[in-house]
């Protein structure tokens, strides 16, 4: 049988908007089905809704199942159905490892191909349920019969559980907002515009008064992990020595009213913009004029996956500074030559990289056009589909 007659079940959580052109494609391939066991996870993340009928996915095979206890039992179906390849593995809560557990047996006990698709890479975390996921991923990891990866990290982290260097791939992440001109526009999902929009013209259009200031960006939600109040701190002091610079914060969160209330501590709150959120269609209206985006999570109980927001950032050509606590940041960052990397809530160092950049004008549009070209030439989902067929031709030998 031939890897694209190999009949697949790909269970995942929910169809964020930048996974569904890899679908799609993926659906043109093989003869595979789509399982959602978490729809709402986007609602509950990215404060958007997703229908039943999910937009971008007209072609794809799809099911989403309910919840019973917060557990997707449906999955037990689905994974005694007609197939030879089962795609997935999730250990970010307690339902998603139950239904992890359930479905990994049943593959295993019918003699069917196993493949592992994670994201996790972080061990250093000592928590309780860290040890116990821990436990449960050395099994899954061991046992799979291919691992597909985005990035370097997670590549450390499986071969630390055990895995076998020559059952994992990397299928390096693609973002949507990124599209290469060799990706046909159709495959583009666009978001319905939400009445949460605050503002839909272009920033610098929006504020006549940005237009001789330099744009520092953050796109993300307002949680203690994302680290937004490091920004804030070294955002202060590169005040004192840089008027010309403002601070845009696009997202919602729990955080919200406490960054709000340290940027008037920190008397910065005249140049610091919380906009709320913002859909995705819109984001480039944020992304284009910016001149440095910064991404300045930290490790809270876990560290950030990927963040998708480097992907957009750069193909939107900005230079990005990025904690170590972000997974992307180690495959998409370049030292110097795009952004800088720096210790997660150190805010000297996030000062130092965003002034480097920030003073410099001909380094900030050398480090932009870099930053293009790297995601244009190495995260596109032409490559996520070529290291997906990587793997299924690996099981199917």
């Amino acid at each position: 049988m031939s890897p694209e007659s190999s009949r697949i079940v790909f269970i995942h959580n929910t169809a964020m908007w930048y996974r569904r052109p890899f679908f799609s494609l993926l659906s043109e391939i093989y003869p595979i089905k789509f399982v959602f066991t978490h729809l709402d996870v986007s609602k509950e993340i990215y404060d958007v809704e997703i229908d039943d009928k999910i937009d971008g996915m007209k072609n794809v095979d799809y099911t989403i199942l309910k919840n019973y206890l917060s557990i997707a039992f449906g999955v037990i179906r689905e994974s005694l159905g007609d197939y030879d390849i089962i795609v997935g593995g999730s250990w970010d809560s307690l339902p998603e490892i139950i239904e992890t557990t359930l479905y990994f047996v049943i593959a295993k006990l019918r003699r069917k191909k196993f493949v592992l698709w994670t994201e996790d890479w972080n061990w250093n975390i000592k928590t309780t349920k860290r040890k116990l996921v821990k436990f449960f991923a050395r099994i899954i990891v061991k046992n799979s019969d291919a691992i597909i990866l985005p990035g370097t990290k997670q590549k450390e982290c499986v071969m630390y559980l055990g895995a076998s260097p020559s059952k994992v791939f990397l299928m390096p992440n693609a973002s949507n907002i990124s599209q290469t001109p060799t990706e046909s526009p159709d495959k583009i999902v666009k978001l319905k515009s939400s009445p949460n929009m605050v503002n839909t013209s272009n920033l610098r259009d929006q504020y006549p008064s940005f237009k001789d200031k330099k744009i520092v960006l953050f796109v993300g939600r307002l949680v203690k992990q994302k680290g937004v109040d490091y920004l804030l701190n070294a955002f202060s002091t590169l005040k004192k020595g840089m008027n010309d610079v403002v601070l845009v914060i696009i997202g919602k969160g729990d955080y919200e009213k406490k960054l709000k209330k340290m940027a008037e501590d920190l008397q910065i709150e005249k140049d610091v913009y919380f906009q709320g959120h913002v859909d995705n269609d819109l984001l480039k209206k944020y992304y284009g004029p910016s001149d440095l985006c910064v991404v300045p999570s930290i490790t809270h109980e876990m560290v950030d996956a990927w963040a998708f927001v480097v992907n957009e950032a750069m193909y939107y050509e900005n230079p990005v500074i990025a904690s170590d606590a972000v997974g992307s940041a180690f495959d998409m960052i370049k030292n110097g030559e795009n952004g800088f990397i720096v210790p997660e809530k150190d805010s000297k160092a996030l000062y130092n990289a965003m002034k480097v950049i920030l003073s410099n004008d001909e380094l900030r549009e050398k480090m932009g056009k870099r930053s293009k070209k790297i995601v244009e030439t190495g995260f596109s989902y032409k490559n996520m589909v070529e290291g997906f067929q990587n793997a299924i031709n690996f099981v199917k030998k």
